[in-house]
């Protein structure tokens, strides 16, 4: 702590508002206590051991502890609960985080927000939001780390420019006690008024093993980021982080049709899984005669099939009528894509979604999902936690939230649309990439009244051994289950074996035949979409997954006729 001036200050001038704070009382009714008792205030001083933690700081007005991300009135650490002190001295509120081993003191009036705290915290301010996350080097050094999987695209002139970002100053480096500090100013140009449109970025790092991610949001410049990166410091690391917030069970939309209300309802309650497919050149020959073809020779008639649509195409309206006329179930994916998901470095339509500048073309595709009307699976934008979308934060400012406000401009725009017959798929992948908190898929999860359906993605592509489809997605639901109890309906709305490098046939046969032996280990999976088609490099000249299901390949064909006939029996 040798930043700061050693004051001892709590021995001579603790008030009552102290212990009436740390209690919970504050702003409570009923019988105000009178001040501490010399025994009280030494149980707080000697459990809590805040005479080391305020040095520096003036009068301390109010202080407050909180255990699992609530306010607590306990006057001890425990070692298995997640331990935050608050001090309050002026227009200071100095944060001690035990869980992450650091102090920072921010301005008195900012709102904390710890309940993801094994991800992140957060403080809002009137016009500033901070995100503060504690990462873990991945590189040989911390420069490199941030090259590589923070700044790739932040720093990138070509990327800047065609997405109207503005560098306010040139990147700077500089020493904050122990810490080396890469700050990052840049402003998102032309938002509308008001917006956090004010990006600074500090990366404060003294080992080759960790650094601490900041990010401000600002309507302006931040003003007081020296004092505040001043007072940052490393403490010993105490306790165990913990997410203090859970959701219990979907909220349907009120605004649904009759029959959409009925078929989510039915979705929800389903025993046994419906099976689904994909399949390239979906609205031609794909849904007209591939599929059919399956259909025929695997005695299963599928239930649901999935289509992609990017933004700025139509709606496929007569596509869509021809699939509820079969008496099928349409699966929509929307993405935020011009490229394709390619051409990260250059041009991201999120931003300009978050400019309104591409509402016409939204409300467009809205009034053609409620012309069509009847339900519709609807997923945007899947594998955001990613690294290989135009809609990734590493792609939209390092900053999880562009998704969600991305996600908020639609669901608002089909709400005012009147659009009642979407389902909406909430849908990360089962790894978040870059690596790092930051990237994670909890900062993607828009308002949860918003969703209705958790996806999940995980593909066996057959190069790393076949890990079974009950482990690949046991794995994926244990990674959501802290948030999302079993009343959510999740799904695969795409997954797929595949063959290595296309001569581990039997493998992938065995992989097809005991999915369907393990489909019912896990019930709060309601259905699952072969994604049927290959992947390719090399400009698509070579085979990269062999995951397309070829209807010509008899014994293929019979494993999922033998396994569909086993599970529905």
């Amino acid at each position: 702590m040798n930043k700061r001036i050693t004051k001892r200050l709590l021995a001579a001038g603790v008030s009552a508002c102290l212990l009436l704070s740390f209690a919970g009382c504050a702003g409570g009714g009923g019988q105000t206590p009178s001040g501490p008792s010399e025994s009280e205030l030494t149980a707080v001083r000697d459990g809590l051991k805040k005479d080391s933690q305020v040095e520096g700081l003036s009068t301390i007005d109010k202080m407050e502890f909180y255990e699992n991300g609530e306010r607590s009135a306990a006057s001890e650490l425990v070692e298995a609960k997640d331990n935050k002190v608050i001090y309050y001295s002026g227009d200071i509120q100095r944060v001690v985080n035990y869980t992450d081993g650091y102090i920072v003191d921010i301005p008195a009036d900012w709102k904390q927000d710890f309940t993801l705290s094994p991800i992140r915290v957060r403080y809002t301010g009137e016009n500033t939001l901070l995100t503060i996350t504690t990462e873990d080097v991945k590189k040989p050094t911390a420069e490199e780390h941030l090259k590589e999987y923070v700044n790739l695209y932040l720093l990138d002139k070509n990327w800047q420019k065609k997405n109207r970002v503005t560098e306010l100053q040139p990147t700077e480096t500089k020493t904050y006690g122990e810490f080396t500090a890469q700050i990052i100013r840049l402003k998102l140009d032309d938002m509308p008024e008001g917006s956090q449109d004010h990006y600074t970025y500090v990366n404060l790092y003294s080992s080759r093993t960790q650094f601490y991610h900041f990010l401000f949001k600002s309507t302006a410049p931040v003003e007081n980021l020296d004092a505040i990166l001043n007072s940052f410091d490393r403490i010993g690391q105490r306790g165990m982080a913990m997410y203090s917030v859970k959701y219990d069970s979907p909220t349907p939309n009120e605004n649904w049709s009759q029959e959409t209300k009925d078929f989510y309802t039915a979705l929800c309650s389903k025993e046994k899984k419906d099976w689904g497919i994909f399949n390239s050149n979906m609205a031609t020959t794909g849904y007209k005669v591939i599929i059919p073809n399956m259909e025929k020779k695997i005695g299963y008639d599928f239930p649901i099939v999935s289509q992609y649509v990017h933004l700025g195409h139509e709606f496929p309206l007569e596509f869509a009528k021809k699939v509820n006329e079969d008496g099928k179930i349409l699966q929509m994916t929307y993405q935020y894509t011009s490229s394709n998901n390619t051409d990260l470095g250059g041009y991201t339509p999120v931003l300009d979604i978050l400019r309104g500048e591409k509402d016409d073309v939204l409300r467009e595709f809205a009034r053609a999902i409620k012309e069509y009307g009847k339900p519709t699976l609807f997923r945007l934008n899947n594998e955001m936690n990613s690294d290989w979308t135009t809609y990734c934060a590493l792609v939209n400012m390092v900053d999880g939230d562009t998704f969600v406000d991305s996600w908020m401009r639609l669901y608002n725009i089909f709400e005012e649309e009147g659009v009642n017959n979407a389902i909406w798929i909430f849908n990360p992948q089962s790894g978040s990439f870059p690596p790092g908190k930051w990237s994670n898929w909890i900062n993607y999860l828009p308002p949860i009244e918003t969703v209705h359906v958790i996806g999940l993605t995980a593909y066996c592509s057959g190069y790393d051994g076949f890990p079974s489809w009950k482990d690949l997605y046991t794995q994926n639901i244990k990674h959501l289950a802290p948030f999302f109890q079993e009343n959510w309906p999740m799904a695969i709305p795409e997954y797929a074996c595949g063959r290595g490098d296309g001569s581990l046939k039997q493998e992938q046969l065995d992989w097809i035949t005991q999915m369907f032996k393990d489909a019912d280990d896990l019930p709060q999976i309601k259905y699952a979409i072969w994604f049927s088609a290959n992947d390719y490099k090399d400009g698509g000249t070579k085979v990269q997954n062999y995951y397309g299901l070829d209807v010509k390949d008899a014994e293929l064909m019979e494993t999922f006729n033998k396994g569909l006939a086993g599970y529905h029996s």
